[in-house]
């Protein structure tokens, strides 16, 4: 089944992981919703037309799926309506051995140079921040967390009384299964994604998640936060799960924007750059993926009359950065979301349509 158009009937919307470092079930559950009483922005610059209402396209993507079929599926919004059950092999772009297409995660001391080492965002007082594992660990050794030992290397692997830097193997025999609505519908409010909650899949059929797990603050029902443990992420925002998985918590076509900003400036300094040649990570202005809600998701902007333009510049956008207009993929017109340019991470911070809730996102 390829492209597929349904067409709007007479009325218009109402408006409407298994986590990293958690626990190795099959299924994503997320449960919390917390949300501002904002709604979306039904303003836009340019009108559009409405006409298209789903926005799977496998012609989009760059890795087909493994099985593509429409099922039954309640919302959790209560309604039960059709959603695309699209299966992928899991860790298609890439694996440590090989190309060495992913990496570089857990430097071996705090002597490694920056581009041999990966990144982490650390949540802790001294030095606060997205930053090369490097500094993290320097940061949350002087923060009580024994972290580098006393010749300089950094703990890795997990174990122990000790905090350590946390790279998973890879089993890439493993598929991943998304429920996608097939017509997207609109909440009342926004649904704000949870630390490491499932968002939705890149154009590779890799997970997207949202923050990965905090080093300093335990949450209730997410695993692994609070343990005095980071993360490495390599040079394109992703890792793999404790399951076996890579997925990524950047949108990793515009991760590049982040490593350029001035605020961080890794690709001047450092060398650090998103290279994988698997991903657009030269192209910011992208089509990305798909939310786990069925809308798009792109790059961090807008490519308008052959430049690449701040969403905001385009079409009003709302607390998820998200817009409507027509696109080059959908010239009738969709709601789509956007990467933030310099954001860490720069994955969206809320949807704004329902989604299925505890199984939109499988391993198996």
């Amino acid at each position: 089944m390829h492209s597929i158009k349904w067409f709007l009937m007479a009325f218009i919307f109402s408006v409407t992981l298994v986590g990293c470092g958690g626990s190795s079930d099959d299924t994503s559950v997320v449960d919390e919703v917390s949300a501002d009483d904002d709604t979306q922005d039904d303003s836009a610059d340019d009108p559009v037309d409405d006409a298209v209402t789903t926005y799977y396209n496998v012609d989009l993507f760059t890795v087909l799926p493994l099985t593509e079929n429409e099922v039954s599926c309640t919302l959790e919004n209560g309604s039960e309506t059709t959603c695309y059950e699209l299966t992928f092999a899991a860790n298609t772009v890439g694996d440590t051995e090989g190309e060495g297409t992913v990496g570089p995660y857990c430097p071996d001391s705090i002597s490694t140079p920056r581009i041999e080492a990966g990144l982490g965002v650390y949540d802790g007082e001294t030095n606060p921040g997205f930053q090369s594992l490097v500094d993290a660990a320097q940061g949350m050794d002087a923060d009580g967390y024994d972290i580098v030992d006393e010749d300089g290397n950094i703990r890795s692997g997990g174990g122990g009384d000790f905090s350590y830097c946390l790279s998973m193997a890879f089993d890439s025999s493993l598929t991943v299964t998304y429920l996608i609505p097939v017509t997207p519908e609109f909440r009342s409010e926004a649904y704000y994604i949870p630390t490491v909650g499932s968002i939705g899949l890149g154009i590779n059929g890799i997970p997207i998640k949202g923050d990965p797990p905090s080093v300093t603050t335990a949450e209730a029902g997410i695993g692994g936060t609070g343990s005095g443990n980071i993360p490495a992420l390599d040079h394109c925002g992703g890792h793999a799960d404790p399951a076996g998985y890579y997925h990524w918590h950047f949108i990793p076509q515009s991760i590049n924007t982040v490593s350029d900003a001035p605020e961080y400036n890794f690709t001047n300094r450092y060398g650090i750059s998103c290279t994988n040649t698997y991903i657009e990570y030269e192209d910011h202005a992208a089509f990305a993926g798909l939310a786990k809600d069925g809308f798009p998701i792109y790059a961090a902007y807008d490519l308008i009359d052959g430049a690449n333009t701040l969403p905001a510049d385009v079409a009003t956008t709302d607390e998820c950065n998200g817009h409507t207009h027509a696109t080059e993929e959908f010239p009738d017109g969709a709601y789509h979301y956007h990467a933030l340019e310099t954001g860490a991470p720069t994955v969206p911070v809320c949807l704004m349509g329902s989604y299925v809730d505890r199984n939109d996102f499988t391993v198996q």
